[in-house]
This record gives C-alpha cells, sequence and structure tokens, in this order.
C-alpha cells in the first residue's frame, strides 16, 4: 500500500482500529493465484507483539486448505466518504476535482489453520459476544454441529501498515469546510470521516502552516519573502 508520509498511522494507531474492525478481507496467496475473503474478525492482543487476527470459515470454503504462499493479509478498513469539491474554502480562486477520505490497515502475518472445535468455539462464543448473543441460548447438540461445520483461522500478525487519507495536505480552512460538508450530508460514515479529520488532519494542517510561514518569512528568497526587512 502507497503511504505519503503525511497520511501515515502509528503503529498504535493502526492496532486502535484492528481492535474495532468487526470485519476483514483475508487475502491469501496460492499457487492457483490470490483468493479474498471478508469474514468477521477479532483482534486478540499478545504480551509483547502486534497480537493476532481471528477468524472462522465454513468447512467448504477451500481457503484453509489450499497451500499458502508468503504471509497472508487483512485488510482492515475505517470510514470513508467521498469528498465534493466546493467544501474547500480554496475552491472559487482555484478549483479542484473529488477525491476521497478513507482510513485502512493492512496487517500481514503467518495463517495458522485450527481445525479444533474447542478453539473454534472460544472464537465464535466471543464473536457473537460482542454483537450481543448469547451462544447458550443454542443447544449442546445444535452448536455441536456448528462447530463440526467450521475451522478456525488466526493470523499472527508481525506488520501492520496504516493509512489515514484525511486531508492532512490541504490548508487548514480546507479541513475544516471538507468536515462541515461531511457533516451536513447526514451520513454516518462521513461524520466519522470528519471527527477523525478534526483530530488528525485539522492540526497537521495547522502546524503545517505554521512551518510554512516561518519557512516564508526567513528564507531568502522564499517565495512571499517580505523583501522589505
Amino acid at each position: 500500500m502507497y503511504v505519503p508520509r503525511h497520511f501515515s498511522m502509528t503503529t498504535e494507531q493502526a492496532v486502535e482500529l484492528l481492535t474495532a474492525a468487526e470485519t476483514a478481507e483475508l487475502v491469501t496467496a496460492h499457487p492457483d493465484g490470490p483468493a479474498a475473503t471478508l469474514l468477521p474478525v477479532l483482534h486478540r492482543p499478545d504480551g509483547d507483539g502486534l497480537g493476532s487476527l481471528l477468524f472462522h470459515v465454513t468447512r467448504t470454503n477451500d481457503v484453509w486448505q489450499r497451500p499458502h504462499l508468503g504471509d497472508a493479509l487483512a485488510i482492515c478498513s475505517g470510514p470513508d466518504a467521498y469528498v465534493a469539491p466546493p467544501w474547500l474554502a480554496s475552491y472559487a480562486d482555484n478549483p479542484g476535482v473529488p477525491t476521497w477520505n478513507y482510513v485502512t490497515v493492512h496487517a500481514y502475518g503467518d495463517l495458522i489453520v485450527h481445525d479444533d472445535a474447542d478453539w473454534t468455539a472460544r472464537v465464535v462464543r466471543e464473536v457473537s459476544a460482542r454483537h450481543g448473543f448469547d451462544t447458550a441460548l443454542v443447544d449442546a447438540d445444535g452448536f455441536a454441529r456448528m462447530l463440526r461445520a467450521i475451522v478456525g483461522l488466526e493470523l499472527r500478525l508481525t506488520r501492520v501498515v496504516g493509512k489515514a487519507k484525511l486531508s492532512q495536505n490541504k490548508a487548514p480552512a480546507d479541513v475544516e469546510g471538507i468536515a462541515a460538508g461531511l457533516r451536513a450530508t447526514g451520513d454516518a460514515d462521513a461524520a466519522r470521516v470528519a471527527e477523525a479529520m478534526d483530530e488528525v488532519a485539522l492540526p497537521h494542517a495547522v502546524e503545517r502552516y505554521r512551518l510554512l510561514g516561518e519557512l516564508r518569512e526567513g528564507r531568502p528568497g522564499f517565495p512571499g519573502q517580505d523583501k522589505s526587512r
């Protein structure tokens, strides 16, 4: 994933998104080509590393049986939203084109298959509880039959790459205009993007333009320098 420095996330921010994620695209490489599977996901931390992502798949999905080539990849997406050019404060003087703001994390690691009913049962119970369902309501025989029909997967994380493209490279007034435009749409995802912009993009833009201002004032020949001094 291409990540310009001003759009990069810290490891802590990336892991925070993994913890909040409810689904992930699990991408695996095989001798006959790649496969991608959208799955419910749980992030399980460990004491000194990035932790693991836990999944389960139906036994008839052969992704768990096919030989894997190298690491697997899980893509966890945060909020995303369309950005309309007229929302930018600079649009009247410098019309631009639409873009898209988003947050995403690519998590890499070794994919471990758990063809183990007890391991998979713990994951299923935890996923179900997270969404408000108590698996104890299912009779024991029925639950056991369900477990025989699925297989557990664990992605033991070795590397995470996070990208938050939130207009950090824009002027502060443009960032504020985009955030206001997103909120005005009434869309929940757009509102989450606006909130992330307030937290991440606006402080970055303010600091960036402060530094640019200092450079203009202090560097000989810099465009915009006051040559009367």
